[in-house]
């Protein structure tokens, strides 16, 4: 497996579980606001860029173990490929090493 994959992979799927929390707290309010702020959920260790997203958009991001939310242009083509683009996001997929990371990792899958 390739490490510098697995890496990138574990970085983003770290963001993944604390944007899952994100949403979790904003969905605790009264009344779950019709959009939240994640953080981007690309694989640089140091990006703490934010980006407004609808809860119905983000659960269907979710519903794909390999699939995360970006911003625009953070996309990293060595592990994965742009499925989507949106105003304020991109919706990227993962692909070989960094997919299998993902899937083995995705907090709604009981990992």
């Amino acid at each position: 497996m390739d490490e510098r994959a697995v890496r990138k992979a574990r970085n983003e799927t770290w963001f993944r579980d604390v944007n899952e929390r994100l949403e979790l707290h904003a969905g605790l309010r009264a009344g779950p606001p019709p959009t939240f702020e994640i953080v981007c959920e690309c694989d640089r260790e140091a990006c703490t860029e934010r980006i407004e997203v609808g809860f119905a958009a983000y659960e269907r991001v979710r519903r794909d173990s390999t699939a995360f939310i970006v911003v625009p242009g953070h996309a990293d083509t060595e592990i994965e490929h742009v499925v989507a683009r949106r105003d304020a996001y991109e919706i990227v997929s993962k692909l070989g090493a960094a997919a299998a990371v993902a899937e083995l990792s995705d907090p709604r899958n009981g990992a």
